[in-house]
């Protein structure tokens, strides 16, 4: 598919939603290159994130930034 860099979310914005650490990294079947929008480390590996339902925000484990997924990707 195609790369995508998350943007980065400041820790007072985050609210009541889920933040999902990605660990060493998240891997899937099929999808995307997701990158941190901070550091530019590749936190998920063929990850279909853009069908993903859900309003996550995923933690980098290389900068420990918080990160969602841009609204145009």
């Amino acid at each position: 598919m195609g790369t995508i860099v998350l943007k980065h979310v400041a820790e007072d914005k985050v609210g009541d939603r889920e933040v999902v650490d990605t660990g060493a990294a998240m891997i899937g079947m099929g999808g995307d290159n997701v990158h941190c929008g901070v550091c530019g480390r590749e936190m998920m590996h063929e990850v279909p994130i853009r069908s993903m339902k859900v309003n996550l925000l995923y933690r980098c484990t290389g900068c420990d930034s918080i990160n969602e997924l841009p609204p145009d990707a």
